[in-house]
């Protein structure tokens, strides 16, 4: 005969069963286009460059010799500030991707780690129901490495995921427990299966969102203000000055690659590995015992 045993801390059953609404997300945004691109370092590094190197021949030509010196005041006046605010953007903007993509790794492993400890957990469940339940976390395991992964790179969602945990979600809700035992495991599964969940969302949430486009604005308005401000401090030894905005350039190029290969993570030089759901051992089809 089955005991009813109350569970407490359990979740509702519309919080399980949230699980069944699939959401797409599609990015658009120039940052991701610029992510996915496979070039991104070389064109970040060498565009800079170029344009430096024509803003530097262009200066030479427009501004005479005579007239260099006055620039050359203004410009010393005007670069400190404009360096400071600068650099303090940009780390800001660094020190702020990185923290993310930290979270985001975070994220991965508690996923992993939930799914793992669901597949387990179901070891304690009576049959058929335990192997219904390492199945689906098998095909969950197997819907990320072969397929979800790769549209996520794309900053896109993907209904396979959902539609596993909602089946789980169903088979929890449909199970009569049999004994206090089971009712330890059963509290431990769900509350991993609602971390599924979640983790499972904010990495598709961190798939797809990247930094405020006005951060990116006064970023890139404040690096344009900088290479100008140097173009304007004209020296006689032309290599050396040239020399000097072209690092600066390159300097605020490798910067600019740095944030977006750190904002979005699934993606380019930076992009995250499936280890942790590669380590999960799991069986191909679950043995029954």
């Amino acid at each position: 005969m089955l005991l009813s045993i109350p569970v407490p801390g359990l979740l509702s059953f519309d919080s399980l069963v949230s699980t069944t609404k699939v959401h797409y997300v599609t990015v658009t945004n120039l940052e991701h286009v610029l992510a996915t691109l496979p070039g991104l370092f070389w064109f970040c590094l060498l565009l800079p460059a170029f344009l430096a190197l024509v803003g530097n021949f262009l200066a030479r030509k427009l501004i005479a010799p005579h007239k260099r010196n006055p620039h050359h005041d203004i410009a010393q006046a005007i670069l400190s500030p404009v360096g400071t605010i600068f650099g303090i953007l940009g780390a800001f903007m660094v020190a702020t991707t990185w923290h993310e993509y930290e979270d985001t790794s975070r994220n991965l492993h508690e996923e992993s780690n939930a799914l793992r400890n669901l597949y387990f957990s179901a070891e304690a469940l009576r049959a058929p129901t335990n192997h219904d339940i390492q199945e689906l976390c098998v095909k969950y395991r197997k819907a990320i490495l072969e397929k979800e992964w790769k549209i996520v790179e794309q900053g896109k969602d993907t209904p396979l995921g959902d539609e596993i945990i909602n089946k789980l979600s169903k088979i929890y809700l449909s199970y009569s427990l049999a004994s206090k035992r089971e009712s330890v495991y059963y509290k431990m599964s769900v509350e991993n299966l609602e971390k599924l969940r979640k983790y499972r969302e904010l990495r598709i949430e961190d798939s797809c969102t990247g930094l405020l486009p006005l951060l990116w604005i006064l970023f890139l308005l404040g690096g344009l203000a900088l290479i100008v401000i140097t173009l304007f401090m004209i020296s006689s030894p032309s290599q050396t000055h040239g020399f000097m905005v072209v690092l600066l350039s390159m300097l605020i190029g490798i910067m600019t690659f740095t944030i977006i290969s750190l904002d979005f993570p699934f993606t380019g030089f930076t992009q995250m590995s499936t280890a942790p759901f590669d380590m999960i051992p799991m069986e191909q089809t679950p043995s029954s015992p």
